[in-house]
């Protein structure tokens, strides 16, 4: 399945998203890097994780986190902005920031080899978590990959 296609379905459910965003917010993580990283365990898609997270580390700073950054600074009424107009350009920046995410994951997923047998997902995880370089936050991946593994059908481990 196409790495896209494949993350919206598992973000859709509620335990895999809150477990992303809690990544993403209290550990600096990437969320489109974590589920190409879960992505390439349950395709057993080999890749190089480091050059992954160099692309993603400019993406982010450079793309990623400013539109989220905008996004999220127009979320609350702001004196003098009618809401409506604040509003619809809110949705504006959140629909270009989810198309950022669909081409980061794209570029992602062009770096990857071609499947084969699954990989263990929090082992994939924290393997994406150390080439970030960031220090792997183990209870956070483990949640993400256990909310996976309701999602993959117990896969994730």
């Amino acid at each position: 399945m196409r790495l896209w296609q494949w993350a919206l379905e598992v973000y859709a459910r509620a335990p895999v998203a809150a477990a992303c965003l809690s990544l993403q917010d209290a550990h600096g993580q990437n969320v489109p890097y974590l589920l190409w990283a879960a992505w390439r365990a349950s395709e057993g898609r080999p890749a190089d994780p480091t050059a992954a997270a160099r692309l993603v580390k400019r993406w982010d700073a450079e793309v990623g986190a400013p539109l989220r950054g905008v996004r999220r600074a127009i979320k609350p009424p702001w004196p003098g902005i009618l809401d409506g107009a604040r509003e619809d350009f809110r949705e504006t920046v959140k629909a270009a920031e989810l198309a950022g995410e669909k081409v980061l994951m794209e570029s992602l997923e062009a770096i990857s080899g071609e499947p084969g047998p699954a990989l263990d997902v929090f082992d994939t995880l924290r393997e994406a978590a150390r080439a970030s370089g960031d220090p792997p936050r183990e209870t956070a991946l483990r949640a993400l990959a256990d909310a996976l593994g309701g999602a993959l059908g117990g896969a994730a481990s």
